[in-house]
């Protein structure tokens, strides 16, 4: 009963040591040993748990998705009735995290899975999972800031959501790499916002 709770937390120590390494020095540099090393484990480790590369890449990517998932979870939970733009600020406050330690890694490792799993279906499959979710949150977070009173327009929310994630990504893409000068959550927020905006405006227009 005792050995595998302790086997989980070693493959967590693992699959975290194979993102530092990805955010460090990408796919090519990640290999058995050095995750062995780099996790302080004896040399073999990492290979007794994921005998192949494919299943090392799977591991860091599912260990990628339990950790964003927690934050978003996260980010639902903190939404508080009668708050219109909790979960918007939420995201946008969750976002700017990326631009520390260890979101920062995270996020530089995501990147790099995600273009592995651009040309690997199966990890392509684990990474839609990820993506579906965050499109559900999007959608709950633009449905919070429609007009009130006004009658819920699916598609709509659907081209809104659509167009933050979007925005998002690339946002998170220049936070990772340093690119970006913006350090507030507040800020992030008010960009979000006039995406929102810009999309219903177009909508009104288009129909």
């Amino acid at each position: 009963m005792t050995r595998r709770p302790k086997a989980e937390q070693r493959r967590r120590h693992l699959c975290d040591a194979a993102i530092e390494l990805l955010a460090a020095g990408g796919a090519r540099g990640l290999t058995h040993l050095r995750v062995d090393r780099h996790a302080g484990f004896p040399d073999g480790t990492t290979s007794f748990y994921y005998q192949t590369r494919a299943a090392l890449l799977r591991g860091a990517m599912e260990r990628v998705i339990e950790l964003d998932v927690a934050d978003f979870t996260a980010a639902l939970s903190a939404t508080g009735d009668g708050e219109v733009d909790s979960l918007l600020s939420t995201l946008a406050t969750q976002a700017m995290r990326t631009a520390v330690e260890p979101e920062r890694s995270r996020a530089r490792a995501r990147f790099e899975l995600m273009m592995i799993a651009s040309r690997d279906p199966e990890l392509g499959e684990v990474f839609d999972g990820l993506m579906d979710r965050f499109v559900a949150i999007s959608e709950a977070a633009v449905a919070q800031v429609q007009p009130v009173g006004a009658p819920p327009d699916r598609e709509l929310i659907r081209e809104e959501a659509f167009a933050v994630v979007t925005f998002l990504g690339g946002f998170l893409f220049r936070l990772a790499y340093g690119l970006t000068d913006m350090d507030s959550a507040k800020s992030l927020e008010k960009y979000l916002h006039s995406v929102i905006a810009g999309v219903a405006a177009d909508h009104g227009v288009t129909r």
